[in-house]
């Protein structure tokens, strides 16, 4: 008679089998994670890359994470974008969580997206309620797109990033001082850029200190009330030069704003105790921050605000900062101020897009459009330029023969870039 094996004894032998087999495995993963861990250190050669940061990455993202960057190292293929290929972020970003520095940082989103990896720009915007758009908005009574198209409001609020050019000031209260045009919103319009799908507003222009020192701190408490980003501007020179940061695609993308637009200067400077904008009229202190803030980042994008008002001519001092930055570490420039749009240009393989124009501002018919940045996994840059019109207070895509009569007006003023009928720049 054959013996039966009670049920509990052979759960228990399962169990202790599979516990046996799991610490023999676990066993050889270690040892096989410490030689690894010792070839990667000992061939990149770099203090901040130790036993402790490639157990962190081991312990996160996998031995087959260590594997793949003791590949290149072996190869003789190693750059800072095997990090990214092995583990989906980039060095700066696995450096940061693996000190907890975003713990820390109240100027940093992160994104995690399936989307394109898309960063938006559009040019000057006024929601004063004291100038032109605001009364349209209000007397169509469509919302948001009473001003803007719905394909234009797409493209706005299904971009990763959307950075908007925000030229006015936001209070209840103030008086203006003297200058010709002084724009002011309530505060109850800031959520008219949850509309447009704003994730950043730049500051760092002529018009945000309108009503004075009040209203110019109300807007900034406004903005942080509502939890809508901004740069360029603060109640003092560390918050007003203070980069934005944002993750996207496991990209560390560094956004940094400032202004050399007016010609009779009005809007004041941010001090050490005052408050105010970040100016770049002596390019020695932007120069700076764009150095330092390089390197911490995997790109740096800079928002200058410049420029000869109504001409598509671009200012001597354009052309010669603008490569001042990009030596210092910017990756891209994108400019605003001038109305109206201006060329493109590539300094070192890096664009330029000298003026963006007027978005949604006033009364005028301007031919304007959307500047977009696409992140590839790479981490390589596509740059795209989606042609608009602003008219009758209202502004639009354009499409077949308006779309390409802009684009050839771009390329006419443009230097070493060319914009493609399906919107793609690229270098000359």
């Amino acid at each position: 008679m054959k013996k039966i094996i009670p049920i509990f004894i052979l759960i228990t032998i399962v169990i202790v089998y599979s516990v046996l087999l799991k610490k023999y495995q676990d066993i050889e993963h270690t040892d096989e994670s410490i030689e690894l861990i010792t070839n990667i250190k000992n061939n990149i050669k770099d203090e901040k890359i130790d036993d402790n940061f490639l157990t962190w990455i081991y312990e996160n993202y996998q031995i087959d994470s260590l594997k793949e960057i003791n590949s290149y190292l072996e190869s003789n293929q190693y750059d800072e974008t095997i990090w990214h290929k092995a583990t989906g972020n980039s060095y700066f970003v696995l450096n940061d969580l693996y000190n907890n520095t975003y713990d820390n940082m109240d100027n940093i989103k992160i994104i995690n997206t399936s989307k394109e990896n898309t960063i938006s720009f559009v040019g000057d915007v006024s929601l004063a309620d004291n100038w032109y758009i605001m009364p349209k908005y209000d007397e169509r009574n469509k919302g948001i797109f009473g001003i803007l198209s719905e394909d234009t409001v797409k493209v706005m609020t299904e971009t990763d990033i959307m950075v908007i050019n925000s030229e006015f000031t936001i209070s209840n209260r103030g008086e203006k001082i003297p200058k010709l045009y002084n724009f002011k919103a309530s505060p109850k319009r800031i959520p008219i850029y949850n509309e447009m799908g704003a994730d950043l507003l730049t500051l760092a222009n002529n018009h945000v200190y309108d009503f004075g020192k009040e209203a110019f701190y109300d807007m900034l408490d406004s903005l942080n009330e509502y939890k809508i980003p901004y740069i360029g501007a603060g109640k003092n020179i560390d918050e007003a030069k203070k980069p934005y940061y944002f993750i996207l695609n496991g990209y560390k993308i560094a956004f940094i704003n400032a202004t050399r637009a007016e010609k009779n200067i009005k809007t004041p400077e941010a001090n050490e105790t005052e408050g105010g904008v970040f100016r770049c009229y002596n390019p020695e202190p932007l120069k700076e921050l764009i150095n330092e803030t390089k390197k911490n980042s995997d790109y740096v994008i800079l928002l200058v605000h410049w420029g000869r008002e109504d001409s598509h001519e671009l200012e001597d001092v354009q052309i010669d900062t603008s490569k001042i930055y990009i030596d210092a570490g910017a990756d891209a420039i994108v400019g605003t101020h001038a109305h109206v749009l201006q060329g493109i240009d590539f300094y070192n393989h890096k664009p330029i897009i000298y003026n963006l124009g007027d978005f949604i501002f006033n009364d005028e018919t301007k031919d304007t459009g959307i500047f977009q940045i696409k992140l590839n996994d790479d981490g390589k840059m596509q740059y795209y330029f989606i042609p608009a019109k602003e008219e009758n207070e209202y502004t639009q895509i354009l499409y077949d023969n308006e779309k390409y009569r802009v684009i050839q007006n771009m390329n006419s003023w443009s230097h070493n870039a060319n914009i493609n009928k399906d919107g793609e720049i690229t270098e000359k």
